[in-house]
């Protein structure tokens, strides 16, 4: 089997499994604890995996990209370090301004740990993308979920404690990136000392790399504020309910994950050469991929989501069948701004894209504020739908824009 093959696989069923895991989570919890620890544990997750936004800071679309080495990998890894340790302090910060009760703090700051540890494997999973061994990362995130999902799940059955289940799933994390990722990455390049002489670059690093950062971290906003809005108004089982409904749209940025980022090296390696009409016809096809992907996607929600739902979670979900087939009508046009966030990134063009999902974001806080209160888990749905289509638009136009504007060069 060639490398690429390899890479293809190995990345689309670890990326799957990394992803699927929180789908997973909420099926155990509703079904051994209940819709109301789902709420809970849902929104805990959501929250983790915003603040892991700050900890990962950018990811490794800058690192894998960064094709003349403009930085050293050990300076990558450095930087997840200190982002990390910002990512620990803003989550200790917000529970403290919330007042969270000390069951919902010690689940959100346990989840909170574990995600840190996936922003430090995210660097070494770059070094290995870098040295055409993307399968090595694929296969690590394919261990952890299962070993840890497992974990999670035998705890649970056993004492029906989520906190005590989350040390559980955070336990296997820390075994897989120390006996997994680091043997890995040191088998493949000699990294050096991560902590020393790597200020001053690791610096430079998070100031050039904030605009990649500052797009995850409002992409993130899009799916929270409306959840933020419905922990806020409603009772645990109303966020449950809007916790399942959102899920599948979440998990079509998986399908664009594993598409896209075994194309992020060749894409950025034909641009630096000028090649631009061929990132186009790439770019074309990874969006009709996404939306044929996305169209089947909606049409099974329409006719049977909410009975598979339904099933899956043993809650009754038919009322929300109009609301489910939005959600992953959204979720697939999401998908595009997914891709051409990729590609804009890649021609570090950042400063669009900031202004475009900074105008999404407002748009959802508005419609958050006028829908959740009187309309609960349907105006948060709502709320969703506006933002991902504005969001959607504006990138759209963005791409096509800049494209012709280079091709015209």
């Amino acid at each position: 089997m060639t490398s690429i093959r390899k890479d293809y696989i190995w990345n689309t069923i670890g990326t799957s499994a990394n992803s699927f895991i929180s789908l997973l989570l909420l099926i155990a919890v509703t079904r051994i604890n209940g819709i109301e620890a789902n709420g809970i544990f849902s929104i805990c997750f959501s929250f983790a995996i915003l603040f892991f936004t700050i900890g990962l800071y950018g990811g490794r679309i800058y690192q894998v990209s960064d094709v003349t080495g403009e930085f050293e990998n050990r300076t990558y890894i450095f930087l997840k370090f200190l982002t990390s340790a910002a990512m620990l302090v803003t989550s200790i910060v917000f529970v403290l301004i919330n007042n969270y009760d000390i069951d919902r703090v010690i689940l959100l700051l346990t989840l909170v740990i574990y995600k840190i540890f996936d922003a430090i494997a995210d660097p070494l999973y770059g070094v290995m993308q870098k040295h055409s061994r993307l399968y090595f990362a694929g296969f690590s995130m394919t261990l952890k979920a299962v070993v840890g999902f497992f974990a999670f799940l035998a705890v649970d059955i056993l004492t029906e404690d989520i906190r005590l289940a989350a040390v559980c799933l955070l336990a296997a994390n820390i075994v897989f990136i120390a006996g997994y990722d680091i043997p890995r990455v040191r088998s493949l390049e000699i990294i050096g000392q991560i902590f020393k002489g790597n200020l001053k670059p690791g610096m430079f690093l998070l100031r050039v790399s904030v605009f990649i950062f500052s797009f995850a971290l409002l992409t993130n906003l899009l799916v929270n504020v409306p959840r933020y809005y419905v922990d806020a108004y409603h009772s645990d089982e109303e966020l449950g309910l809007f916790g399942i409904i959102i899920m599948p749209a979440t998990m079509l940025n998986l399908f664009v994950q594993f598409v896209i980022q075994p194309k992020l090296v060749p894409i950025s390696e034909r641009y630096a050469a000028g090649d631009y009409s061929s990132v186009n016809r790439t770019v074309t096809k990874l969006i009709l991929i996404s939306l044929a992907f996305g169209v089947i996607a909606t049409f099974l929600a329409w006719f049977i989501g909410c009975p598979v739902l339904t099933f899956i979670f043993a809650e009754n979900l038919y009322q929300f069948k109009v609301g489910l087939t939005l959600v992953v009508l959204a979720g697939t046009i999401n998908t595009m701004t997914m891709i051409y966030s990729n590609i804009l990134s890649v021609m570090r063009r950042f400063k669009i894209q900031l202004f475009n999902y900074i105008i999404a974001v407002v748009s959802i806080f508005i419609a958050s504020a006028v829908f959740i209160e009187s309309g609960s888990v349907d105006g948060a749905i709502l709320a969703f739908v506006i933002g991902n289509a504005i969001q959607a638009a504006l990138f759209l136009i963005s791409y096509q824009v800049i494209y012709r504007r280079i091709s015209c060069k």
